[in-house]
């Protein structure tokens, strides 16, 4: 039971737990976001690849602030 307690009392275990729910969420609405361009553009394989990019820069930003937000 101690363990328990311990394991999700630590730093680590919060961050996981955050990070899930935020790729969770956030992974919806860039799937979402892609099959829109995919589908709505004639060229939208390029604004797919484009924005998936962004994404990922933008994502680590937003989880950068989150972890200081939180203080993980």
């Amino acid at each position: 039971m101690k363990m328990l307690n311990k394991i999700k009392n630590s730093n680590l275990f919060r961050s996981f737990i955050i990070f899930s729910i935020f790729r969770f969420f956030y992974g919806f609405i860039v799937l979402f976001i892609s099959y829109f361009f995919t589908t709505e553009y004639e060229d939208g394989i390029y604004y797919t690849l484009l924005f998936l990019l962004i994404s990922v820069v933008f994502s680590r930003i937003i989880f950068k602030k989150m972890k200081v937000k939180f203080n993980l």
